[in-house]
């Protein structure tokens, strides 16, 4: 590795994302980097970029940890992104997703007991994936009930996460075998 790769490799191999209470790795058994960090290295300017942009949306977002996870997962069902789905899936229980919820939203299903925020969230997430955008109504009924810092923090969060599905993709980045 360059010594900026190496810096690179050490952000995902220390910090909250290897903490005991992360609710998965992006550093296999082998010491590997997995998921998205596993292609972020190849370009460490990039890399370095796109994990700030990561750590604003998995820890600075003020949408609640629930909500952020339900539209987490809809882009990974979305895209059937195999290692989005892996890693959010596991997310997604440690933020309060049941295994109800998690099968709701894996058949395009609204999760039963949802909040204001989650039911807007999900709304919103699903047309802008459909659609790429929200006509005047749905802005206002999600600005309404998220703020427009809120709106702007989910948009960029679905936005990042196709991204990030885009790349799995095209490298084909899958979930280490349990």
């Amino acid at each position: 590795m360059t010594d900026e790769q190496r810096a690179l490799y050490e952000y995902y191999t220390t910090g909250p994302r290897v903490a005991p209470e992360s609710p998965f790795s992006l550093v296999g058994p082998d010491g590997r980097l997995q998921g998205p960090p596993a292609v972020w290295i190849l370009s460490p300017g990039f890399g370095h970029a796109l994990q700030q942009i990561g750590s604003a949306v998995r820890f600075g977002s003020r949408l609640p940890a629930r909500a952020r996870e339900i539209a987490i997962l809809l882009v990974g069902h979305h895209h059937r992104s195999a290692f989005e789905l892996y890693a959010h899936t596991r997310a997604g229980k440690a933020a309060g997703l049941s295994d109800a919820d998690l099968a709701a939203l894996a058949d395009n299903r609204e999760p039963a007991d949802m909040s204001d925020v989650e039911g807007c969230v999900l709304r919103t997430t699903r047309a802008v994936l459909d659609r790429g955008t929200l006509d005047d109504d749905e802005f206002r009924d999600a600005a309404g009930v998220l703020g427009e810092p809120g709106l702007l923090e989910l948009v960029t969060i679905v936005g990042y996460y196709n991204m990030v599905a885009w790349q799995l993709a095209v490298f084909d980045v899958q979930p280490a075998a349990s």
